[in-house]
């Protein structure tokens, strides 16, 4: 059977197993327009609930037909590999995206913001309200529950500091829960939860502050990172994660290796830790940069870089 005809085949398939959903499902999607860094193959199936009744439902449908799902963010911190997604890529960007604000006693609240949020909007909201705890996500791309998973923050505070509870599904059984801070185990650029799942909100909690203060603050902080980070280009955010007591961009640049290209992918000339699309890369191009970062580094700075970028799918045949 030919490759078209089998793909075929698959595609027939996984429309009779996932048939009745009310989700939007889009089947062979490219999934190089739903990443910041514009790059990977299709998935068999794209899946895009637009609250947590549809979610819950297809969450249960995977279950029961044993399809394997990978959940994705705003696309952020993701390299999509060229031969694409096998299963279902559930994306929550077509919904999850309401905010909502709870005072409580005193100079104090509840902001609780959908996971499919763009982090810019959630500070922005909180700013505007005279906020303060949602800082550290200035100039954080992609979306809140993305933020979550990795961690997100600056270096000396991160969202964890922030997280009152969440609300979310287990893939194990279904159901929307609360999950409290406590019962996450939090780390450098981790969230690790009791068992495999997908977050649809988070609960922060936020302390009153004078919004104009705030807003000098952002504005300081942006302008800032626009001065050090390649703004405009398609990236995922950083690359590599910071060893014990270093950068990993100044171990990177140390190297010589800003500028450092192949094919569409390129070390950014702004900010070593960013690797840029210059127009028509691959993942495979990403993937043999990251190789040759790793070992110049290594062989000049004997130092073992770990990627804090996440990469899924698998290669192209």
């Amino acid at each position: 059977m030919s490759a078209i005809l089998m793909e075929e085949a698959v595609k027939s398939d996984l429309k009779k197993r996932l048939g009745g959903l009310r989700c939007e499902l889009w089947f062979g999607e490219p999934m190089s327009a739903y990443t910041t860094f514009q790059v990977g193959g299709p998935a068999d199936v794209l899946a895009l609930p637009r609250d947590e009744s549809e979610l819950e439902e297809l969450v249960e449908r995977c279950t029961s037909e044993e399809l394997e799902s990978t959940v994705i963010g705003g696309g952020a911190n993701t390299l999509v590999l060229d031969g694409g997604v096998r299963g279902v890529v559930i994306s929550l960007s077509k919904g999850f995206r309401q905010i909502t604000l709870e005072e409580a006693p005193g100079e104090t609240a509840r902001i609780e913001s959908g996971a499919g949020v763009k982090i810019p909007a959630l500070v922005r909201f909180a700013t505007a309200g005279g906020w303060e705890g949602m800082e550290c996500l200035s100039g954080v791309p992609g979306t809140v529950g993305g933020a979550l998973a990795m961690n997100a923050g600056t270096g000396k505070r991160f969202i964890e500091d922030s997280v009152e509870s969440i609300r979310w599904i287990r893939l194990s059984q279904g159901g929307v829960e609360r999950l409290l801070a406590g019962e996450i185990q939090f780390g450098y650029r981790t969230a690790l939860f009791p068992e495999p799942g997908i977050v649809t909100s988070i609960c922060f909690r936020v302390i009153r502050k004078d919004s104009e203060k705030l807003r000098t603050f952002l504005q300081a902080d942006a302008k800032a990172r626009r001065e050090r980070q390649p703004w405009g280009m398609p990236c995922a955010g950083s690359i590599f994660r910071n060893p014990p007591g270093d950068f990993a961009g100044r171990l990177i640049e140390s190297a010589g290796l800003k500028g450092r290209r192949i094919g569409g992918a390129e070390v950014s000339e702004v900010h070593g830790n960013f690797i840029v699309n210059r127009g028509g890369a691959k993942a495979a191009d990403v993937l043999r940069l990251i190789d040759e970062i790793r070992a110049e580094v290594k062989r000049k700075h004997h130092t073992e870089l770990e990627l804090e970028l996440r990469v899924i799918g698998e290669e192209a045949e």
